[in-house]
């Protein structure tokens, strides 16, 4: 996946090209949007995932499968003929056998993965805002939801799980440094990418726990309880359960009448043993 950050200044045009390919495509030039083809759109998304200059070949043969070699150049020449040049600047910088994504592009692919990167490496140094523009871009989706495309899934899948550890990163270092709503907002985030992943649940729980939400914190656990009884026939880990347990214990002692007690009752014996085949579906 393709690192670069470059300068979408340019010395031709006076605003940046940025190419947004999380949730939706869009690409802009300034403050507007710039039309582009199918073809166009394909060819861009398809070079913004490679670090380094793709052989036209290679190309033309992963965008079109199914069409001859001769074909599949043919099209290739016209995809690229098509493209637009915003503010006098290619997108795509050609030579006789490669092709690469201009450097002087901004991909929010590249700013949201190296923006994560940070986040997980970022011990001992204070956690940034949501409020940055790479905690919005992690906030905002996946690669490219809804496209079908065959180079598509493992792309997606590397950054998914890059995003799903970073939210729950990010979550539990806003949380030690008591910034609730901001940390409850990324953990919402990361429960939002995988749903059935328990450790994204226990990192909402946390943040629940240390504002002291005791009913919140409750929900929170039912409501994955039952998640996880629908589709994996399972219960939530030990781990999950002693993070609940003294509320538990003092939802068992507590007065009639208490908020409480209007939380649905719970299975108090406690969980099951995991299953360790389907345990990967809490990691």
């Amino acid at each position: 996946m393709n690192g670069r950050a470059g300068d979408a200044t340019g010395a031709r045009g006076g605003g940046p090209i940025s190419l947004q390919l999380l949730n939706s495509f869009e690409l802009r030039y300034g403050n507007g949007d710039v039309p582009i083809g199918q073809g166009g759109r394909r060819l861009t998304a398809f070079l913004a995932l490679h670090a380094r200059p793709v052989p036209r070949d290679r190309v033309s043969a992963t965008l079109w499968r199914d069409a001859s070699a001769e074909r599949g150049s043919a099209n290739l020449r016209t995809a690229l003929w098509r493209l637009p040049v915003p503010g006098g600047r290619p997108l795509v910088t050609v030579t006789g056998t490669h092709l690469a994504l201009d450097p002087a592009v901004l991909v929010d692919l590249h700013q949201g993965t190296a923006w994560a990167g940070e986040v997980l490496g970022r011990d001992g140094v204070p956690c940034a805002s949501l409020r940055e523009a790479g905690a919005r871009i992690l906030l905002r989706g996946d690669l490219l939801t809804g496209w079908d495309e065959d180079w598509l899934p493992a792309e997606r899948e590397r950054f998914r799980q890059l995003r799903m550890h970073a939210l729950e990163r990010l979550c539990e270092r806003l949380t030690t440094e008591g910034r609730y709503g901001q940390a409850l907002e990324a953990g919402l985030a990361a429960v939002d990418v995988e749903p059935l992943r328990e450790s994204a649940h226990r990192a909402v729980l946390r943040v629940h726990l240390r504002e002291g939400n005791a009913v919140e914190a409750l929900r929170t656990y039912r409501a994955y309880e039952r998640l996880l009884a629908a589709e994996l026939d399972l219960r939530p880990s030990v781990a999950m359960w002693r993070l609940i347990e003294p509320i538990l214990a003092a939802r068992a002692g507590s007065r009639r009448g208490s908020p409480l007690d209007r939380v649905e009752p719970f299975d108090v014996q406690g969980p099951r043993l995991p299953d360790p085949r389907l345990e990967q579906a809490r990691t």
